[in-house]
């Protein structure tokens, strides 16, 4: 071994040492005085790293979650009304509206903004009604009614609909009380069985799994038919763009999903020069810049005007972006291809994207370009505002010529936002017309999203049980009165994963009739020991006409 490496080793073993320390340390209960937060951070098994300032207990952030937390008076904090993720000082909290909060909207709405223009179903009266009055069922369902970004001025006060957030800025209270929404049925043993009944077997129904008989057979046996990621094919794509990065140590998981997703577009011919590229929950904006990496070069002798444009789409300003400057070369700068768009996916019309537009030299008339769509893991609501946005896109006369959109989180599915309510009334007990909203369905939707986190609350198979574990898995199968819904952790599971794909299964109906993609497809594009959330939604039109 050289001396660089030998330097270089000993280096990442002191790192490492330094990083176990530090983990070691913030296990353990903080002591008064020694200036470090007394919260702890349950998921990360660990005490919040921030430090206080002198005679508090917690940091600036944990504030919020204490009523006397200090020495002295304690100091009186609030979710931002732009952004709950962050608290905020009360006696400040004027001041970070006007200028400081980094979230707080633009003076002048850009021209791509038109709000709620991709939501599926409005409720009644929704463009005459107050948020006083429905303030917290228009929360729930993160319609732009109940958006702080929008309509709540320093001091009013909001009810942000989470568990971890409460009514605050009461400095100025609303002069109407909120109303509850509906009083949903509790979600118990016979509510469970009630509401999984149908989904399971319109799923069964959908993959060919249903038994002759399944119109009287039993829930525990329809259940056993769910075959987890065997009811769609299996096609893991890799792409040469990624292959370093999925030799990577930190994180491979991802260059392993994100190698699938371009391979997929490439097989489906859509890694070309002439489409633009619309990246939606584009976080940092890493596969983007692999997508880029992953194009055809410009035909030579080309002006520009057929040069790929890469647009990313989200409702934050991450701090930790993917440099994508530092991927400039000497032949050709990156930078100028990509842009970035913060907005959130219900309020985006891109018809009115200028990157999007094109001017006919004969005409002067402007022209759509044929789009590409995609994103690792679109949460929830966000996958079906997308499916929404691409075919309001297609109605003002643009194309998309193919999606790759991987799927999860359908516990943040919102009703009002979900693309196919026909489909969702074939098996809900009160349906609703595909246009007609339904308090009751509301409901029984909310109930199953809460039964869809099951699919994914188990070990992967990677993460193999220890004994302990295991005797508690067991324990939990052999007296299924220990939750709340009578089944058993394996039946939970099975449940979990058929509600989701009864999820997905309407919008690939809706893609293939509303969207012209007959060839579109539900695919497992990685394995599910390296992510439980491992189908994807893919799908080509057949004819695009490319200016």
């Amino acid at each position: 071994m050289g001396a660089a490496a030998a330097n270089d080793h000993e280096s990442q073993n002191k790192r490492a040492k330094t990083n176990r320390d530090k983990s070691e340390y913030l296990t353990q209960a903080p002591v008064d005085g020694d200036g470090r937060c007394h919260f702890f951070v349950a998921g990360k098994g660990r005490y919040c790293r921030l430090l206080t300032k002198a005679g508090n207990k917690y940091c600036g952030e944990h504030m919020v979650v204490s009523d006397s937390g200090s020495a002295k008076s304690p100091t009186r904090r609030a979710p931002c009304p732009y952004d709950p993720s962050h608290s905020v000082d009360m006696s400040k909290l004027k001041k970070h509206m006007e200028s400081l909060c980094n979230s707080r909207p633009p003076a002048i709405r850009p021209a791509f903004t038109d709000l709620d223009c991709n939501v599926s179903l409005l409720p009644p009266e929704y463009a005459e009604k107050s948020f006083g009055e429905c303030g917290q069922l228009w929360s729930e369902e993160a319609l732009a009614k109940a958006d702080a970004r929008l309509m709540v001025q320093p001091g009013e006060r909001i009810y942000l609909g989470t568990t971890s957030s409460k009514v605050f800025g009461d400095l100025k209270p609303s002069s109407h009380e909120q109303q509850a929404c509906t009083n949903p049925e509790p979600l118990n043993e016979a509510t469970v069985r009630r509401l999984l009944r149908p989904v399971v077997t319109a799923y069964l129904q959908s993959v060919s799994a249903a038994p002759e008989n399944v119109e009287s057979a039993e829930l525990d046996d329809l259940l056993e038919l769910v075959r987890l990621s065997e009811d769609f094919p299996v096609d893991i794509c890799t792409h040469s763009a990624l292959e370093e990065r999925s030799h990577a140590k930190t994180n491979p998981k991802h260059a392993l999903q994100q190698s699938s997703l371009i391979g997929h577009l490439e097989k489906r011919g859509l890694l070309d020069n002439r489409y633009a590229f619309i990246e939606f929950g584009a976080g940092k904006g890493e596969l983007s810049v692999y997508v880029h990496a992953a194009l055809n070069p410009a035909p030579e002798g080309s002006d520009g005007s057929s040069s790929s444009s890469i647009i990313l789409v989200d409702r934050k300003n991450f701090r930790q972006k993917y440099n994508i400057v530092e991927q400039d070369s000497a032949a050709e700068p990156l930078h100028h291809r990509f842009e970035r768009i913060y907005i959130d996916i219900r309020d985006l019309d891109l018809s009115n994207i200028p990157k999007l537009q094109t001017i006919d030299p004969a005409t002067g008339a402007i022209q759509l370009r044929p789009i590409v769509a995609y994103s690792k893991h679109l949460c929830g609501a966000a996958t079906d505002l997308t499916i929404k946005c691409l075919e309001r896109y297609q109605l003002a006369g643009g194309s998309v010529a193919g999606v790759a959109i991987a799927l999860c989180c359908h516990q943040v599915c919102k009703y009002s936002m979900y693309v196919d309510h026909a489909h969702l009334s074939t098996a809900t007990t009160h349906g609703s017309g595909a246009s007609e909203w339904c308090d009751i369905q509301r409901d029984e939707f909310q109930h199953l999203t809460t039964m869809s986190s099951w699919a994914v609350n188990a070990p992967t198979p990677s993460q193999p049980t220890d004994d302990q574990q295991q005797q508690q898995q067991d324990g939990q199968d052999a007296d299924p009165a220990a939750h709340y819904s009578g089944l058993s952790f394996d039946q939970r599971m099975r449940a979990g994963h058929a509600v989701k794909r009864f999820l997905d299964i309407g919008r690939l109906a809706f893609v293939r009739q509303k969207m012209g993609m007959k060839n579109a497809a539900l695919v497992y594009y990685t394995t599910r020991s390296t992510s439980p959330e491992n189908l994807a939604l893919l799908g080509t039109t057949t004819k695009i006409t490319v200016p």
